[in-house]
């Protein structure tokens, strides 16, 4: 399975190739020599443990107004960790890595950053800042999976997004997180550290965020490196059912045509779609655990919780590797593993992604954008359906709308030298997505 999961992979190669694609970005990054030398900083900064990081860490915070408009009023903190540069002197152009979600926190990032960039290490500084509203930067975090029912139910269960919207309101102006408004607080966290000129690593949202950032602040961008791209004309929940659809007959035929895969798993397209069938009839059970205490509890498996959690395995290249053997032992009757995977899923999106941040810019940017009708023909037929649509949309008649600039869905026409890493067999950024941002660009690209 992993070698015929590698072939699908497009435009340069993905995390799977590791030593190919920081050999490409350094290259990149060595292209030019800058002629600006690097600032004053002002943001000061104080050694910090980061578990894991090679050379420590130096952390600091930046604060950004609430209201810009207002130029006054409450501050957000922002949390800054910066991995010097190994040797000295230093570049003066350093690497910032924007995490996905949105709702992750770039300081996650942080040990993936170090091993999958210790080549840039050598001569950048790396530098990791959690958006508003993420990590350690007054995270607008939520529970949004309490029981065990909200765990195999709706993604996003409307008595928690109510509950959510109301706690963070009372505190916080929920129509600030949007994603031009944070990458202007990133460009002050640029400015207070004393760089000139950044590059830009991106991942998924983290590429649209990037995308944003280099339309806003161009003068200040070296470079971009942009996995998963998610440009801005992406109307993402919308091309998801489609999307994973055509992952999944990647998956199928790569099983296909490999001999210990296809005996063990004959029928595994058949399987799945008997799967599916099973969880639409309420035919589907499993034991969920309590996350109140006590005694597993005996519940169906919703069609989107078992879709969506599919569709989540198709977006690595190890979970990926699993599908196949998952989806057997749950046709055969055995929902153990199933409910692992659902449960995990869930469980890792509540401890991973700050949902207040992640409704605020999906409702300010993204809902607007939808078409359910238009989804629910086009999902027909599909594994997941208009699940994630119906979701989003429900959520976001409960939720805060921002402000976002009326060009924020347009093509971002950059002539920023730009390294495109995207693969076909992701379900919702794959090499399409990246194709249509680089035909924006300059031929000389």
């Amino acid at each position: 399975m992993g070698r015929q999961t590698g072939r699908h992979v497009t435009h340069l190669i993905l995390a799977i190739a590791l030593t190919q694609y920081l050999t490409g970005l350094a290259a990149l990054l060595s292209s030019h020599a800058l002629a600006q030398a690097k600032q004053a900083p002002r943001l000061s900064l104080q050694a910090c443990e980061i578990p894991g990081i090679e050379g420590g860490a130096r952390c600091g915070v930046h604060h950004v107004l609430e209201n810009r408009r207002a130029r006054a009023g409450r501050t957000i903190p922002l949390f800054v960790a910066v991995l010097p540069a190994l040797d000295a002197p230093a570049a003066p152009d350093p690497l910032f890595v924007i995490a996905g979600g949105p709702g992750q926190a770039s300081t996650s990032l942080a040990g993936f950053a170090s091993r999958a960039f210790s080549g840039v290490r050598r001569h950048r500084d790396i530098v990791l800042v959690d958006l508003a509203g993420t990590g350690r930067s007054a995270a607008l975090q939520c529970q949004m999976y309490p029981t065990a029912r909200d765990l195999v139910g709706d993604f996003y269960p409307i008595s928690q997004v109510r509950a959510c919207r109301d706690s963070l309101a009372q505190r916080t102006d929920l129509r600030r997180y949007t994603t031009s408004t944070l990458v202007d607080d990133l460009d002050e966290v640029r400015a207070a550290l004393g760089y000139d000129v950044i590059n830009i690593y991106g991942t998924s949202y983290g590429s649209r965020a990037a995308l944003a950032y280099v339309r806003q602040h161009r003068k200040h961008v070296r470079s971009i490196v942009l996995k998963a791209v998610a440009p801005p004309t992406m109307r993402g929940v919308m091309h998801y059912a489609r999307d994973m659809e055509r992952s999944l007959q990647y998956l199928f035929r790569a099983c296909d045509a490999n001999a210990t895969c296809a005996a063990a798993f004959p029928k595994l397209e058949a399987e799945l779609r008997e799967v599916l069938r099973r969880a639409d009839r309420g035919a589907l059970h499993g034991l969920i655990p309590n996350p109140a205490g006590g005694q597993p509890v005996d519940l169906p498996l919703s069609r989107g919780a078992v879709a969506s959690t599919l569709f989540s395995l198709l977006q690595n290249s190890n979970s990926v590797a699993r599908l196949p053997l998952l989806v057997h032992t749950t046709y055969l009757g055995d929902t153990r593993p199933l409910v692992e995977a659902i449960v995990g899923y869930r469980r890792a999106l509540e401890a991973g992604i700050s949902f207040g941040m992640h409704l605020s810019v999906m409702c300010s940017e993204e809902a607007p954008r939808m078409d359910p009708a238009r989804a629910a023909i086009a999902a027909r037929g599909t594994a997941l359906g208009d699940y994630r649509v119906a979701q989003l949309a429900a959520a976001c008649r409960e939720w805060v709308k921002g402000d976002v600039p009326p060009d924020h869905a347009m093509p971002v026409r950059s002539d920023v030298p730009a390294l495109l890493i995207s693969g076909t067999l992701d379900p919702n950024t794959n090499e399409r997505w990246g194709t249509e941002f680089f035909k924006a660009l300059p031929a000389k690209q």
